[in-house]
C-alpha cells in the first residue's frame, strides 16, 4: 500500500537530512542549535568542541567510516549527555548496520530529550516497526497526525503502522479521512479495497471501485480492476456484467478484449480466450509494456506445451509487426523462436534488434550462439568481431570469435584471439576450458603439437569430466600413434560420461585398431555405426580399414564405397577402392 511505500521515502530523507545537518547547522540533527536543553549549561570551549567532533562525526560517516563516526558520536555524548542529535545519528548509523535494538535505544532517547522534533519521531516509529513493536509504532504516528493535521503524508504513514498490527478496520478509517480531504483518488481507492479483500469483504471492496468508476465513467481501468476483483473472488456472472459495461463505453477497447480473455481462460474456453489476446496484441490502443508482460507469462509453459509454444509464437510475430521499431517487442519474439530452436528466423529478428541498438549485450550473446546451431560461421564471426569492440571485457565473444575463424579454416587467427580471449576470463573455469579446448584443437589442426597437448591438458586439469575434451584430445594422439594407452583411457572415459555418441564409439575403435585390437576395433565401430553413424564417412572408412585387417577384403572395399559416397573420407580412399589394399 502507498503508506509502506511513503514510508521508505520518509526514512531515506531521515537519513540524507542527518547528513546534511553536520554541514548546514539546520535540520533534525544540527548540532550548532540548541537541540537538547542540557547543552546551555556547557562552556563556551565545550560547545565549540561539541561542533567540532559532531561535525568530523558526519563527515567519517559520509566517508562510511561508520566505527569511527561511532565513537566522535559517542563522545558528544559524553559531552553533553541531551545532545538529542547525535542520538539520533547514532540510531541511523545502528539502523544500518541492522542492530535495530541498539538503534532504538538512541532513537527513544532523541525522541524524548527533543520530541518536537519530527524527524526523530519518524526514525522512532520505523524502529519500533523493524522490532516488532507496532502497537508502539502506530502510537506515534497518531501523535504525528495529531500534531501536524494538514500532513497527508502522516495518515499514510498511520495507516500503514495499523495495517502492521493487524488493524485494517483502523487502517480503512485513516484512509477514509484522507479521501474526505482529497476526493477520490486511484491509488487511495485501491488500497483501501486491497484492505477489505485482507478482512474478506469482498462487496466492500467492489463498492470502493464503484466508487472509482463512478468518478470517472469512461476509465476502462477502473472496470478491469472490478473485473480481476469478480474473477478473483469466483463471482462469474458479475464479472461478465461488468465486461460488457466496458464493451458498452468501447467495444473495440483492448481492456475489453483483455478482459474476455481472462474470463473465457477461467471458464476453460481456451479458444475463444487466445482469440481475444490476438484482438488485443493487434491493437494499436494497448501499448507494447502490457503486450510484454503477457506473452512474458507463456515462457515456462511454451517449454512444456505445445500448443502454449505455438500460441507464443504467433502472438509475437503480431507483437514484432505492431512495434517493429521497438527493440524489446523484437527481442520478445526472438526468443520464443529460438526457445522453438528456429534459430535462423530467431536471428532475423535479432538482427533487426541490433539495428535499432546495439547496447544490449545479452542479445549479441544470443545472437552469436545460435550462429552456432547454425553453424553461421560467417555471421558468427562478422558479429563477434563487432561485438568484442563494443563488448572488450566478454571473453564469450572472444571464444566464438575463434571458433568462427577455425570454422573458415583461419587458425592462426583463431588461436590468436582465443589466446587473448583466455586471458580476460576471471573465476569461469568452465568457460577457460573451453577456450583451452578449441585451442588443442586449432594448434592439432597447425600441427603445433606440442601447444595443442598442453591446452588439452589445461582444458582437462580445469573440467576433467568434460566429454568432448577427452574425446577430442584421444582422437587426435590415436592419429598421430602416440601415447595410445593415455589415449584409450580418456576415450573410455568420454564414452562412460556421454554413451551412444557415434563420433566418441569411433574415437575409442579407432584407439583398439591403433593398438593391433581389431576385433575390439570393429566392435565399437559397429556401435558408432548403430548410433547413427552409418553416414559418416569417416566412421565408414574406419570401418573398412578394421575389415582389412580382419582379411575380409570384400568386405572392406564394400564400406569404403560407401565412405566415398557419404563423403569426409582420406585423400587415400580412391587409391584403396580402385587397389583393393589398405594405405595409412
Amino acid at each position: 500500500m502507498r503508506g509502506i511505500l511513503k514510508k521508505h521515502i520518509v526514512w531515506g530523507m531521515v537519513v540524507l537530512m542527518g547528513a546534511l545537518a553536520g554541514c548546514s547547522g539546520t535540520g533534525p540533527s544540527a548540532g550548532g542549535r540548541q537541540s537538547s536543553r542540557g547543552a546551555s549549561n556547557l562552556t563556551e570551549e565545550e560547545r565549540i568542541k561539541l561542533q567540532y567532533i559532531f561535525f568530523n562525526a558526519h563527515k567519517e560517516k559520509i566517508l562510511g567510516n561508520t566505527d569511527k563516526a561511532v565513537e566522535m558520536f559517542a563522545e558528544c555524548i559524553r559531552i553533553d549527555n541531551r545532545h538529542a542529535a547525535s542520538m539520533y545519528e547514532l540510531a541511523g548509523v545502528y539502523a544500518g548496520k541492522k542492530k535495530f535494538n541498539d538503534a532504538l535505544f538512541f532513537a527513544n532517547g532523541a525522541a524524548e530529550i527533543d520530541p518536537g522534533n519530527e524527524w526523530y519521531q519518524l526514525l522512532l516509529a520505523t524502529l519500533y516497526r523493524e522490532t516488532g513493536k507496532y502497537k508502539e509504532a502506530v502510537e506515534v504516528h497518531e501523535r504525528l497526525v495529531k500534531e501536524n493535521p494538514d500532513r497527508l503524508a502522516y495518515y499514510f504513514n498511520l495507516a500503514d503502522a495499523l495495517v502492521y498490527a493487524g488493524r485494517l478496520p483502523e487502517a480503512i478509517g485513516v484512509l477514509d479521512q484522507v479521501e474526505e480531504r482529497t476526493g477520490v483518488k486511484k491509488e487511495l481507492i485501491i488500497q483501501k479495497q486491497r484492505l477489505y479483500l485482507k478482512l474478506g469483504k469482498t462487496e466492500k471492496a467492489a463498492a470502493e471501485l464503484e466508487k472509482l468508476i463512478a468518478s470517472d465513467p469512461k476509465d476502462l481501468n477502473a472496470y478491469s480492476l472490478l473485473v480481476d476483483l469478480y474473477q478473483a473472488n469466483d463471482m462469474d456472472d458479475r464479472a461478465y456484467e461488468t465486461i460488457e459495461r466496458m464493451r458498452a463505453i468501447n467495444p473495440e477497447s483492448p481492456h475489453v478484449f483483455l478482459a474476455l480473455a481472462e474470463y473465457y481462460r477461467s471458464q476453460g474456453e481456451s479458444d475463444k480466450s487466445f482469440e481475444q489476446l490476438r484482438r488485443a496484441f493487434r491493437s494499436d490502443l494497448l501499448n507494447s509494456d502490457i503486450k510484454l508482460r503477457i506473452i512474458g507469462s507463456y515462457f515456462p509453459l511454451a517449454q512444456q506445451d505445445e500448443k502454449m509454444m505455438t500460441q507464443a509464437l504467433e502472438l509475437g510475430k503480431i507483437l514484432a509487426e505492431q512495434h517493429p521499431n521497438e527493440p524489446m517487442p523484437l527481442t520478445a519474439y526472438a526468443e520464443f523462436l529460438t526457445l522453438a530452436e528456429q534459430y535462423k528466423e530467431a536471428n532475423e529478428q535479432y538482427r533487426k534488434v541490433l539495428e535499432l541498438d546495439k547496447s544490449n549485450e545479452n542479445v549479441w550473446q544470443q545472437y552469436v550462439v545460435n550462429t552456432e546451431y547454425l553453424r553461421d560461421y560467417d555471421h558468427m564471426h562478422t558479429a563477434t568481431d563487432e561485438a568484442m569492440e563494443l563488448f572488450p571485457n566478454n571473453p564469450l565473444f572472444y571464444l566464438y570469435n575463434g571458433l568462427a575463424r577455425g570454422g573458415k579454416d583461419d587458425y592462426e587467427g583463431s588461436v590468436r584471439v582465443l589466446e587473448s580471449g583466455a586471458k580476460i576470463v576471471v573465476d569461469n573455469d568452465a568457460i577457460l576450458a573451453q577456450f583451452h579446448r578449441l585451442l588443442g584443437d586449432h594448434y592439432h589442426e597447425l600441427e603445433k603439437h606440442t601447444d595443442s597437448d598442453r591446452n588439452y591438458d589445461k582444458a582437462l586439469e580445469l573440467e576433467p569430466t568434460d566429454a568432448y575434451t577427452l574425446n577430442n584430445y584421444s582422437y587426435y594422439l590415436s592419429l598421430r600413434k602416440v601415447r595410445l594407452e593415455k589415449a584409450a583411457r580418456m576415450s573410455l572415459r568420454s564414452n562412460e560420461l556421454m554413451p551412444g555418441q557415434a563420433s566418441f564409439e569411433d574415437t575409442y575403435g579407432w584407439i583398439k585398431y591403433q593398438q593391433g585390437e581389431y576385433t575390439e576395433a570393429k566392435i565399437w565401430l559397429e556401435r558408432a555405426m548403430e548410433h547413427g553413424g552409418d553416414n559418416n564417412g569417416t566412421i565408414l572408412e574406419h570401418y573398412g580399414d578394421v575389415l582389412f585387417k580382419l582379411d575380409d577384403v570384400t568386405g572392406a572395399v564394400n564400406y569404403w564405397q560407401k565412405a566415398r559416397t557419404a563423403g569426409d573420407g582420406s585423400d587415400l580412399l580412391d587409391k584403396k577402392i580402385a587397389e583393393r589394399k589398405l594405405y595409412e
